[in-house]
């Protein structure tokens, strides 16, 4: 089991997350006549799920490592994020939010250095293409408020095991 948390498979497993969520996307006419287009949902959508699909690896293997509330608040970005694409969530980018929180709550080199490029492209889009100001900014303060609250909670004790004779 240890084996699927390595590096190398985390990155290899968050491409094809990827690669499966553009397959997926692309059954849909609408976003197949604007996959070339940087702002069109299929690269809109795509590079994120490296970073997230990654992040999620890395919760998994420290599942233990965490308290209620620290999974209480991944929980809590990861269903304001969906409830962006799927419901209404206004006021919130659904990309700033679990990228900001990503990059400041992770240890992982993969979700640190594609959450920073993939924010990097959404800022790009939101700030300089769709001229939102509003939805980055507030994904943005909220995921760094949430980061910083899960940094102030006391850190769970870990449970020594005896060492095998």
């Amino acid at each position: 089991m240890t084996q699927l948390f390595r590096p190398r498979i985390v990155l290899l497993l968050s491409f094809a997350g990827a690669a499966l969520t553009g397959v997926w996307l692309l059954r849909y006419s609408s976003v197949r006549a604007t996959v070339l287009d940087p702002s069109g949902t299929f690269q809109y959508f795509v590079p994120l799920m490296v970073p997230v699909i990654a992040f999620m690896f890395e919760r998994v293997e420290h599942v233990r490592e965490a308290n209620f509330f620290q999974h209480g608040v991944d929980f809590l970005v990861f269903g304001l994020a969906v409830g962006r694409v799927v419901g209404h969530v206004p006021f919130i980018s659904g990309h700033t939010l679990l990228l900001s929180y990503g990059l400041l709550c992770s240890k992982s080199k993969i979700v640190r250095i594609s959450g920073a490029l993939v924010l990097a492209q959404t800022l790009y889009l939101k700030y300089f293409v769709w001229h939102d100001f509003v939805t980055p900014t507030v994904g943005i303060i909220l995921g760094c408020a949430l980061a910083l609250f899960i940094s102030l909670l006391p850190k769970p004790k870990r449970e020594e095991r005896p060492a095998k004779v």
